[in-house]
């Protein structure tokens, strides 16, 4: 997610990419043009310094806009007249709305596009590589991961790729919360304009130099959740729209799926009703959906606000998401039943986690006793609801997890308190097991089951940054710099983190193109071994090993067979 990346990174991420974006020519002599099915043809950027060609703001569905506002994403379709058309694809499209304010340079309803980034020297179809971003499925955008470094590895070592990202809907206008939403079929619409997208790359990727038999599927947070909803499409039956899948820091099972009617989202569904003036409305999601655009966008924003008291760095998890649907392609029963029972696609995929995933979702001025903890587990607020109602196994669960300081997260640091209250490093611990260690562990040892090919990894290092983030350890989302290829822009990084961040990729392209992530040429890497039954990791760090998924067993395994607490 960009926002931590933002704060703690000092703007090293985006700043890159923004400078890159600089080296743009712009001649229709020179410019890259796809000729597409039908006709229809692209007008793209080429990057005459990189050797990038770039096709942005690609409508990929029909803009959900007016009648079709809270509706299901319909396939984008040429034009009828002129019967040859060129698309001018030189400039990326807008963010879906955001429920952050000024998350993005330019937000708009009609936001369902892609971007395609492709190597202009490449011969034949090559693998390609489809990133979902995160933002707890309530912010994000595309324009946030332009994927210069990646591509520019890419071709650097000889394995390149093409790179493409997509808009979907996030926050109340990708998914609808409250009973009158799945009366009107509007639920999950986020989930569904990712699969729309997927389809779209499987149609078009060819025309750009893709092979549509060989695309993988990664993202961070509640990008990699989007990726693990994508395997349950029609309880495993994806159509081979991808074929292996990169889990960046999120689970299948990561977070609360209620249903639509539970009393938070019931409640959300009402703040918004009120605050778009449709009180009154004999139908008010039809009031809604006719709703002026600034009432609605600001009221998407507000109603996911919660206490201070409970606001970390980031927030979540947020009420606003995917909700169980009878009879829904992707969530008609819990994921973990859905796990459990092999309704999912048995498709090849890493799976790995920060060592500190909870500590940026905490406000460490907050916890002070064991009370607070609970009632920070137990809290059912609109910007803040892990969906725990069960305050005896919280109890339970808090056996496992002591107040002792040199057993919280931050991990590793004994009994400094980082001027935090006295209970933050155990509410960080529960929060980073819950949301996501528990999950990540579950998937991997279930799909392994199955005689899936799964690999793991926790990361256990970060890109250096100032004194006052050392509270947040190795925090989720600070796998992201490696993974863009802009960690060695940190000022005082170490030559053994420049060396992790080239094995990252190499690791990550590697997996695109053989669906393992162990090279086969080129610079010998430390060997990853499949999770197997013995639960074994890579620890990504300036000194890469391998550690067993052993820590913290008998809390985590209390999580995932407690349904009361797990999902």
């Amino acid at each position: 997610m960009v926002l931590l990346v933002l704060l703690i990174q000092g703007l090293v991420y985006l700043s890159t990419a923004k400078c890159q974006s600089s080296n743009f020519s712009f001649n229709e002599s020179v410019n890259p043009i796809v000729h597409g099915p039908d006709g229809l043809s692209y007008l793209g950027l080429r990057n005459t310094t990189t050797n990038v060609d770039e096709f942005l703001g690609i409508p990929f569905a029909t803009p959900p806009v007016g009648a079709l506002r809270f509706k299901p994403p319909l396939a984008w379709t040429k034009p009828t007249d002129p019967k040859v058309i060129q698309l001018n694809a030189t400039e990326e499209g807008p963010a879906c709305p955001q429920g952050i304010p000024e998350n993005a340079a330019r937000e708009s309803e009609d936001c369902l596009m892609i971007n395609v980034r492709k190597p202009n020297n490449t011969k034949g179809k090559i693998p390609v590589m489809v990133w979902i971003y995160g933002g707890g499925f309530y912010f994000g955008h595309a324009d946030g991961y332009p994927g210069d470094g990646q591509l520019a590895a890419s071709i650097k070592i000889g394995k390149p790729i093409i790179y493409v990202t997509f808009n979907y809907r996030v926050g109340f206008y990708g998914f609808p919360p409250g009973h009158k939403s799945a009366e009107a079929g509007a639920l999950n619409l986020g989930l569904k304009d990712q699969r729309l997208a997927l389809e779209w790359v499987q149609e078009n990727i060819a025309y750009f130099g893709g092979d549509p038999d060989r695309v993988t599927l990664y993202g961070e947070s509640a990008g990699a959740i989007s990726a693990g909803y994508q395997t349950l499409y029609k309880k495993g039956n994806i159509g081979n729209v991808f074929r292996g899948m990169i889990l960046q820091s999120g689970s299948p099972s990561s977070v609360d799926v209620p249903t639509a009617d539970y009393p938070v989202q019931e409640a959300a569904y009402n703040y918004v009703v009120n605050a778009t003036g449709c009180t009154n409305s004999s139908d008010t999601f039809e009031c809604l959906r006719a709703a002026p655009y600034d009432l609605l966008s600001k009221a998407n924003q507000d109603v996911v606000k919660t206490d201070p008291a409970f606001m970390g760095v980031d927030q979540g998890p947020v009420i606003l998401g995917p909700v169980l649907a009878p009879g829904d392609d992707f969530l008609p029963e819990l994921p973990s039943i859905s796990l459990h029972a092999g309704r999912f696609a048995k498709v090849p995929f890493i799976n790995g986690d920060q060592l500190d995933e909870g500590t940026i979702f905490v406000n460490g001025a907050t916890p002070k006793t064991e009370a607070d903890v609970v009632d920070w587990l137990m809290g059912d607020l609109p910007g803040l609801s892990f969906g725990i109602t069960n305050v005896t196994a919280v109890k339970e669960l808090l056996k496992y997890y002591p107040a002792a300081l040199e057993a919280g997260s931050p991990y590793g640091t004994g009994n400094e308190t980082f001027g935090q209250a006295a209970q933050y490093k155990r509410l960080t611990s529960l929060v980073g097991d819950l949301i996501f260690q528990a999950s990540r562990r579950d998937h991997l040892r279930t799909a392994t089951k199955f005689g899936v090919n799964a690999w793991s990894y926790l990361f256990t290092e970060v890109v250096p940054g100032p004194p006052e983030i050392a509270l947040y350890g190795v925090y989720h989302t600070g796998e992201q710099p490696f993974v863009d290829q802009t960690a060695h822009l940190a000022p005082g990084i170490s030559r053994e983190l420049v060396e992790l961040e080239e094995s990252v990729i190499d690791y990550w392209l590697t997996f695109a193109y053989t669906l393992d992530p162990n090279p086969r040429n080129g610079k010998k890497r430390p060997y990853w071994p499949q999770y197997g039954s013995n639960g074994t990791m890579i620890e990504l760090a300036g000194k890469v090993d391998l550690i067993k998924d052993t820590y913290r067993k008998e809390g985590i395994d209390f999580i995932i067979e407690s349904p009361s607490l797990y999902n």
